[in-house]
């Protein structure tokens, strides 16, 4: 069996800030550090738990959070291998998802925007009728590709939101949203513990667990929370093709197309980060 770890930080026990990465103070600097040292045990505890039922092929992480580089890779158990490096410059934002797995986990995810989490960014509306945030749109590419996504975790907004996806998928809810920026959160030995018997459950349970899906033809685009329509949306017939072609309009993904790679991707050839690329594009429409 072949699992696939998408991970974010988010959704870690005692993180409630926003991480700051361009504060290079050394306040910032620890505290960032202790984020990612908690990520990575908690993505270790869920690749134990898999182990404990029984996974023995593949298991992929999936580094997707920010810098594509939150999880301390020398410390990440051997058992598995990973994907970092900027997230911009990815051939996809959850790359070799299509190479033959056979489960999906969600680890440390938050709640989509405009809804009562901790942390909450990111809607997606699909069809003007389904809105879901990042670990819900994992959840939807696994389903392209016939991969059910078996566990969740992160505070009880989300795990509430994708089990409202797949209602029989495992959940471990490690903290408590009390408001954006406050949480009941368990310690880091129960957080990981309650992780680690959750994705045990989940490989177990995994015949129990359809793969989420939705039919097209798709209407998908980015809103600020639910309830509200996209006003720039795009449609097709494929799924992965239109959240390819969303995703497009603010990262380098046709890199992969070239044959040979510059150096600073970008428009023009030369490196924008997101904010520039914003200026950018309201200067050029006046």
């Amino acid at each position: 069996m072949n699992l696939y770890i998408h991970t974010d930080i988010e959704g870690v026990a005692g993180m409630v800030h926003f991480e700051r990465r361009d504060d290079e103070s050394k306040r910032n600097w620890d505290i960032a550090k202790r984020m990612h040292r908690l990520l990575t045990d908690e993505v270790n505890a869920s690749i134990e738990g898999a182990l404990d039922a029984g996974v023995d092929g593949s298991i992929l992480v999936n580094d997707a959070h920010g810098s594509g580089y939150s999880i301390i890779f020398e410390d990440l158990n051997p058992a598995a291998r990973i994907i970092h490096g900027p997230l911009t410059r990815q051939p996809f934002w959850m790359p070799k998802l299509e190479s033959g797995f056979d489960a999906l986990f969600c680890v440390a995810q938050h709640a989509m925007a405009g809804t009562n989490g901790v942390l909450v960014h990111s809607c997606w509306c699909v069809n003007d009728s389904i809105w879901f945030g990042e670990g819900g749109m994992a959840m939807a590419l696994a389903g392209y590709y016939d991969i059910p996504a078996v566990l969740i975790t992160g505070d009880n907004t989300v795990c509430a939101q994708c089990q409202d996806l797949v209602p029989n998928m495992e959940a471990a809810v490690v903290k408590e949203a009390l408001s954006p920026f406050n949480a009941v959160s368990m310690t880091p030995p129960e957080a990981q513990k309650t992780i680690r018997e959750a994705a045990r459950r989940a490989i177990e349970r995994i015949d129990e667990i359809e793969p989420y899906k939705i039919e097209g033809p798709y209407r998908i685009g980015l809103v600020n929370g639910p309830g509200e329509i996209p006003t720039n949306p795009l449609e097709g017939d494929d799924f992965r093709d239109v959240v390819y072609e969303i995703l497009v309009r603010g990262y380098d993904y046709d890199l992969q197309q070239q044959d040979s790679w510059p150096i600073y991707p970008g428009r023009d050839g030369q490196f924008l980060t997101k904010g520039q690329r914003k200026a950018q594009e309201q200067e050029q429409k006046g």
